[in-house]
């Protein structure tokens, strides 16, 4: 972390003075003495916390900031999920019936399906 603050602040030829004020917005203790402390880790056993590593990156060097890491879930339109287990020759019968019916994906043949029985107001018991 002393590397990459060192780094930072020649790389990029910043006055330690503007570093310092950004932190002290977080830290409002922390002064030139101790960004000097923090650049010197392994001197004096001090390193700067991650989350003001991370806003003199936000200030100063934003492309070096990781980007947001994206969940799994919530990339689709669609957010609501329904799906069960089956045998492996109920599968299969399931498989060919899709591949017959000529719809392009399971996706599209379930939600023709289910837009059906919603419109019929068919229930399992029904039938």
């Amino acid at each position: 972390m002393a590397e990459e603050l060192r780094e930072l602040r020649v790389t990029k030829q910043i006055p330690a003075k503007d570093m310092v004020a950004v932190v002290q917005a977080l830290y409002p203790k922390y002064d030139k003495t101790v960004q000097s402390k923090c650049e010197n880790g392994e001197a004096y056993g001090v390193t700067i916390r991650p989350d003001a590593m991370a806003a003199l990156y936000e200030r100063f060097a934003p492309e070096r900031l990781e980007p947001p890491k994206r969940t799994r879930h919530g990339q689709h339109r669609l957010t609501c999920r329904i799906s069960c287990r089956l045998e492996d020759a109920d599968y299969a019968a399931l498989q060919q019936l899709i591949e017959a019916s000529g719809c392009a994906t399971v996706q599209d043949w379930l939600t023709g399906i289910v837009r059906k029985l919603i419109a019929e107001g068919v229930t399992p018991d029904d039938e």
